[in-house]
């Protein structure tokens, strides 16, 4: 891994220094760059260094930090932008949380710090080119966790986790709670009895496809504004379809609960990638053409940019690129064969899967049930 670089704006020395200290104790190995001055802080940089993260306070003289970060993002996108603010009004938030990554409270504490640090370690691991990076970095390609979704994970990191707290909190938005109640009922789970009771539907799902839906879902409360109502409803019913094939396809194939419910929430998440590409593309983009594999395969590397920026576990995140990339050898039941049943389901729901299509697939993979998988669809 290589050593990562950041750089602290902030008019107030004290407050450097202080970010700096702590920010040694937390990676000893890494260059630490500090800037008082807002107008130059290209200047605090050595030449040709360009930081992974770069922290700015939100008032200063000069410059307010949200607008220094629009104009950072416009000349390192590649950089995380990471607001530093002691305002938490719900407006001041919302604001910033247009250009940067991370909005922190100041006084800041070192595990703030240091949840970012893991991030951009997980950023780096995933290999993105610095090409690939600067895209992912432009503003409008992420957005923060909604704040629900952050409650959520919260809530679901206590060992004993509450069901009803976890109902009553996803009951505020109703829409969601009817849909989780709906997918608990579905044939798909194996359950014949229904339920309308959104505990008892939290736990036929589980927590980690209950938190998978509900931030889904919010996202694309997010992003409908920005897109046309067909195009929206169409990147959902794929993801959701997508989702479900893939995890009865790897059900079927004997893999266990745990990886069932990873493949499931790869498969659903990958739709958020797609959504938020198509709705800051310059134009609309016709996701079923034949010459859009690439732009797709960008929407799974922005579907991963913003999942690691928001915490998710990097196996998660490195089953999601597979499906673009699979290794066509996997056989057993390992994350490199889900990621090879996402490929080929990708390929099924897309209409790729003609007959030359198969025969060429099949002599690329090893796994025999795949293969018979195959020929039958």
């Amino acid at each position: 891994m290589k050593k990562l670089s950041v750089l602290f704006i902030d008019d107030d020395m004290f407050m450097l220094k202080a970010l700096q200290r702590t920010a040694r104790r937390a990676q000893p190995n890494w260059d630490f760059y500090i800037c008082e001055d807002a107008l130059s802080w290209q200047d605090a940089l050595p030449h040709g260094v360009l930081p992974d993260a770069i922290f700015c306070d939100y008032l200063m003289p000069e410059k307010n930090g949200d607008e220094l970060l629009e104009e950072i993002a416009a000349i390192i996108p590649s950089s995380v932008r990471v607001l530093l603010t002691g305002d938490t009004a719900e407006d001041v938030v919302s604001k910033v949380s247009e250009v940067s990554h991370f909005v922190l409270k100041k006084p800041f504490a070192a595990a703030d710090l240091e949840d970012v640090f893991f991030c951009l370690e997980r950023l780096d691991s995933l290999n993105f080119s610095l090409e690939m990076r600067n895209k992912l970095g432009r503003i409008g390609y992420f957005f923060p966790l909604p704040e629900i979704a952050a409650q959520l994970r919260t809530l679901f990191a206590i060992d004993e986790v509450d069901i009803g707290q976890t109902a009553d909190l996803i009951k505020q938005e109703a829409f969601i709670a009817a849909k989780i109640i709906q997918i608990a009922n579905s044939a798909f789970l194996g359950y014949h009895s229904k339920t309308v009771s959104l505990e008892e539907a939290i736990k036929r799902l589980g927590l980690k496809m209950t938190e998978t839906i509900v931030i889904s879902m919010l996202v694309n409360n997010c992003i409908a504004p920005k897109l046309p109502i067909e195009i929206h409803k169409k990147v959902n019913e794929w993801a959701f379809n997508y989702s479900k094939l893939s995890r009865q396809l790897s059900q079927s194939l004997g893999f266990k609960a745990v990886q069932l419910d990873n493949v499931f929430i790869a498969s659903l998440l990958s739709g958020i990638g797609r959504l938020v590409f198509i709705a800051e593309a310059n134009e609309f983009i016709n996701i079923d053409a034949d010459d859009n594999k690439m732009i797709l395969d960008e929407a799974t590397s922005l579907t991963v940019y913003i999942l690691t920026l928001w915490g998710y576990p990097l196996e998660l995140c490195q089953i999601i690129l597979m499906q673009d990339k699979p290794d066509f050898a996997a056989k057993g039941l390992t994350d490199q064969k889900l990621g090879l049943i996402m490929y080929v389901v990708k390929l099924f729901l897309s209409g790729q899967l003609d007959e030359f299509a198969k025969t060429n697939l099949k002599t690329l993979i090893e796994d025999v049930d795949i293969i018979d998988w195959i020929d039958n669809c």
